[in-house]
């Protein structure tokens, strides 16, 4: 009866021990490669699968969303209000734009919501500009971002609203970027 050679010696063993282990590593590679994936996926997915780009048709503000991400639910009968929540989480989205009958300044509709409107505690991000603001943080778990943008002379006050859970912050942050950039005011103002 023939004995496989090198079956007992070290180096067989050596070279088993070794490529068990390399298998092990490779898996576990494998399986770290997938994980980062499928959550960095959901964002690239998120910013290239099909989006929406639509013009509110009284104000004629632009928007898009992924519609991979929102579904439109019914809003509150606000004509120019269009309202969104995610079918994967508890996010959420707002576009909308009212005639600024009021008269009031980006600066002041600023104050007026941060005083009035609630939720404001902790605020991350506030940049400006001449008719436009922007703010940002944190409400409990979730992070919110809302853009501020007065048009027609400032007659128009137009706002994109999204929240989300800060643990999915990876897929939303890439869309909201993109959501912001999409985000234009009417250009017609009659």
């Amino acid at each position: 009866m023939a004995i496989a050679p090198f079956a007992h010696s070290p180096i067989r063993t050596s070279c088993c021990s070794r490529g068990k282990r390399a298998m092990t590593k490779l898996s576990i590679s494998i399986c770290a490669v997938l994980a980062i994936a499928a959550v960095y996926g959901d964002a690239a997915n998120a910013t290239t699968t099909p989006w929406s780009h639509e013009q509110d048709s009284d104000l004629g503000f632009r928007f898009s969303y992924p519609r991979s991400l929102f579904t439109r639910i019914e809003g509150d009968g606000k004509p120019a209000f269009h309202y969104f929540v995610s079918t994967n989480s508890d996010a959420k989205l707002m576009v909308g734009a009212w005639n600024n009958r009021e008269g009031r300044t980006p600066d002041q509709f600023k104050h007026w919501l941060i005083t009035n409107a609630g939720g404001y505690d902790e605020v991350t991000y506030r940049p400006r500009g001449r008719s436009w603001f922007v703010l940002s943080g944190y409400r409990g778990d979730d992070i919110y971002y809302e853009k501020v943008v007065f048009s027609c002379g400032g007659q128009v006050v137009n706002v994109m609203a999204v929240t989300y859970p800060s643990g999915e912050r990876d897929v939303y942050d890439p869309v909201v970027e993109r959501m912001e950039d999409s985000f234009k005011p009417g250009r017609s103002c009659s």
